[in-house]
């Protein structure tokens, strides 16, 4: 009986080493094939950056540069101007007035 308890052991040991293998092979070649999409990658970008040819590249960030300057100007925001309060100032200024005055008049008479 003890010895059907041991193999049950072993083999789910083994069972769980051999996942574990099979995981670390899936992982090396999932590398491997990242390594080689930069690779290639790579070579289109220089390959593509050879054919611009030199004269070409100020007139490109030109037009890239006016790209850019018209999307922001459709982004900017809208901003709210801050409306008159002047009234409300001049409120709140008379009140603290009011209520520094009471406040000495009252101390004078106590």
């Amino acid at each position: 009986m003890n010895n059907n308890f041991e193999n049950i052991l072993n083999n789910e040991e083994n069972d769980n080493y051999e996942r574990l293998n099979d995981l670390n092979d899936a992982l090396n070649r999932d590398d491997f094939i990242l390594e080689e999409l930069h690779e290639d990658f790579d070579r289109e970008a220089a390959e593509g950056l050879e054919q611009i040819a030199n004269n070409k590249i100020p007139s490109l960030v030109n037009q890239i540069n006016g790209n850019l300057k018209l999307q922001l100007k459709k982004k900017k925001r809208i901003k709210k101007k801050i409306p008159d309060q002047s009234a409300v100032i001049i409120t709140i200024i008379t009140l603290l007035t009011i209520i520094v005055i009471a406040y000495i008049i009252i101390k004078k008479f106590y």
